[in-house]
């Protein structure tokens, strides 16, 4: 669903947002990531996706919470626009406050994670809480750290949207059983009015 996928581009910039990561035992990579998280922020926050695409690695893989998958930069600006600002744009702002509760370094590798705290305010004005979960990985690619893959997803079970989904049905089905009802107590109190003969 078009809701869902709309937490993408929060999703890459939750390093940006985050508190303060965990200390690490690499400090001049931690330095490095949280460089590169204040770029991704300061980015978003001005709408300037084509300065937050620098921060991704040309081979970059994002799946968004609705399952889409945008491979490479070109993919992820298509995206956003799509999603964020394009005349059938499905999200009218995001909040955010993200938490990253960890992250672990291998050499020249960091997988970061935590939730996001989002929220989505549709085009339509609706608002639905996420909290989306996510994953984001970086690397060093040359003398910069980029990121090569973002994950965020949300509870399958129990989010806004199925919420939203089950109490249109909800109203669709009392609606149709309302009709119903009526249309059978016509139909039942005409016969009982026929005279008998």
């Amino acid at each position: 669903m078009k809701i869902r996928a709309l937490a993408l581009f929060v999703c890459i910039s939750a390093l940006s947002y985050s508190q303060t990561p965990p200390p690490s035992t690499d400090t001049e990579a931690g330095a490095a990531i949280t460089q590169l998280r204040e770029g991704l922020i300061d980015s978003f926050f001005k709408g300037d996706i084509d300065r937050a695409l620098t921060y991704l690695a040309p081979d970059v893989v994002v799946t968004w919470q609705n399952g889409e998958v945008s491979r490479g930069p070109a993919e992820v600006k298509a995206y956003y626009n799509r999603v964020m600002t394009g005349p059938d744009r499905v999200v009218k702002e995001i909040r955010a406050k993200p938490e990253v509760e960890g992250r672990n370094f291998y050499g020249d590798t960091a997988v970061s994670w935590g939730n996001l705290h989002d929220q989505f305010v549709l085009a339509d004005g609706k608002e639905l809480p996420f909290n989306s979960r996510f994953t984001i990985v970086t690397a060093k690619r040359g003398d910069r750290w980029l990121v090569v893959g973002y994950h965020a997803s949300i509870d399958a079970f129990d989010n806004p949207v199925l919420k939203m989904a089950a109490k249109k049905g909800f109203l669709w089905g009392a609606g149709i059983g309302v009709i119903v009802g009526l249309l059978v107590g016509f139909i039942v109190f005409r016969q009982l009015r026929r005279p008998v003969v």
